[in-house]
């Protein structure tokens, strides 16, 4: 099914490819069926066939990388000694314990398709990993709308340009005259090009911030804006989504590993329970006890004040890098960190004299 998808998406890509060479060379596709023998689209031939090629494109990428998961899920099963497969869980995640064999793959990758369970090279080497990541779905949308999205606005740069001088106020009046100079057939042209390449990036930045979550029976690796961070099983107390960021706790409510991953909090559920972890969808079991942060609290040492203000400049200069550097040293102090916009609350973990 995958490899017709495949095949469907290059077709698509093609035609879209074919009418652009139509209308920008000698005609060369005369008396195929393209859309530039569409009367609706006359005089966006170039948007409509870029967006169809990309499309197409998209298709195929997010087809290819669905198979390569899946061959990555049947070589990790068919790595293993033989047996019979543990078989898939209530909620349709396939349970570590066993062993699959060849319908046991076959099943894992009716899984993947689902957005269920997905390998991925980065974090499926261990047997038995039950890893979320961006869905095929998810990635067609980055991969096929947002370059789309971009194209159609590169291409309608010009007549927006023609619009915005009309208007009495416009403040950008220069740049806006450049672009209306253009003569019509270049601009729309790189308009589109720019406008792709613009949703390809965007598409490049969101599948980045999505993160990868990889569960296995013995520990948790979160990947997040490059970081990657693990948590063995036995240490975990607590899973949960606070807000964009999943957060591991340990028993006395320390910060095992944290990150901010746009992925599913339904999908991640399901990857936790099917581990046995204890996966809290009502969040933060200590979110009452967090105080908001102003210099000088007698309950926290001045190292942990120092580490606050520093985090707190770099959240006003959105340097998100150092914000979670600062996060992760505090957090070996006994100080566990949230935010609400700009603003920092914190709580305390009890050394274990306290307990």
């Amino acid at each position: 099914m995958v490899r017709v998808v495949q095949v469907l998406g290059l077709a698509v890509c093609l035609v879209g490819v074919g009418g652009l060479v139509d209308h920008l060379g000698p005609r060369a596709w005369e008396g195929v069926l393209l859309l530039n023998r569409v009367p609706l689209l006359a005089g966006y031939e170039v948007f409509a066939n870029a967006s169809v090629a990309i499309v197409g494109a998209a298709v195929v990428v997010a087809a290819g990388r669905l198979r390569a998961a899946a061959r990555e899920a049947e070589a990790g099963h068919a790595a293993r000694p033989g047996g019979t497969d543990g078989g898939a869980g209530a909620e349709g995640v396939v349970d570590s314990s066993g062993t699959a064999g060849a319908a046991g793959a076959r099943s894992a990758v009716r899984r993947t398709e689902e957005g269920v369970r997905e390998m991925s090279p980065r974090a499926s080497s261990a047997p038995g990993a039950t890893v979320v990541s961006p869905s095929v779905g998810d990635r067609l949308l980055m991969w096929g709308l947002l370059p789309v999205v971009g194209g159609a606005l590169g291409a309608l740069l010009k007549p927006l340009s023609d619009w915005a001088l009309s208007l009495p106020w416009f403040p950008f009046e220069g740049p806006m005259r450049l672009v209306t100079s253009i003569p019509d057939t270049p601009a729309t042209i790189g308009g589109t090009v720019v406008g792709v390449i613009a949703g390809l990036v965007l598409a490049m930045i969101g599948e980045h911030e999505a993160g990868t979550v990889a569960v296995t029976d013995e520990e948790v690796t979160v990947t997040a804006n490059g970081r990657t961070r693990t948590a063995p099983r036995e240490r975990v107390s607590a899973v949960f989504k606070d807000g964009k960021r999943l957060v591991l706790l340990d028993p006395r409510g320390g910060e095992l590993a944290s990150g901010v991953v746009d992925l599913k909090p339904h999908r991640l559920a399901q990857a936790f329970r099917a581990h046995g972890y204890p996966w809290r969808g009502d969040g933060d079991p200590h979110a009452g006890d967090f105080r908001r942060w102003v210099p000088g609290l007698p309950e926290l040492p001045a190292g942990a004040h120092a580490l606050l203000a520093a985090r707190a400049k770099a959240l006003e200069k959105d340097q998100s890098s150092d914000a979670e550097d600062l996060r992760e040293e505090l957090s070996t102090l006994g100080v566990v960190v949230r935010d609400d916009r700009n603003r920092q609350y914190f709580r305390r973990v009890p050394d274990a004299s306290e307990e």
